[in-house]
């Protein structure tokens, strides 16, 4: 596995949980993998996996239940994509949109540079 450069490990192993559980491959009240077994898969130290799951236990992503593992909260996947919609809105794109205003786009050309871009996703 290979981390960014700049952003704690922990938090880059949080992240790909959460998009396992927005993603699908993570469904809610299924266990997740232990934290030996995250530890192996990515190549880290188990208290790194274990600073990763904390985080996602005090968000309220994961519940642990005890002696047995931890699980995908109910609703963790709504709340992901509120979560990351709100970021992406308020840090993303309006840096994206000011950019856009700083080079002199109107409003009608960067919407039409979006529609360009959001139909050729859809290919």
């Amino acid at each position: 596995m290979k981390f960014e450069e700049g952003i704690p490990i922990y938090l880059q192993i949080k992240e790909m949980v959460e998009n396992a559980i927005i993603s699908g491959s993570l469904q809610e009240e299924e266990a997740i993998p232990s934290i030996r077994t995250l530890a192996k898969d990515y190549v880290v130290n188990p208290q790194t996996i274990s600073s990763a799951v904390n985080e996602l236990l005090s968000e309220d992503i994961v519940f642990k239940k005890r002696g047995i593992g931890m699980f995908v909260q109910k609703g963790a996947k709504a709340h992901l994509i509120q979560n990351k919609t709100v970021q992406f809105t308020e840090k993303e794109l309006v840096n994206v949109v000011n950019k856009g205003k700083a080079l002199g786009l109107s409003l009608t050309e960067f919407k039409e540079i979006i529609n360009k871009i959001y139909e050729q996703g859809e290919k």
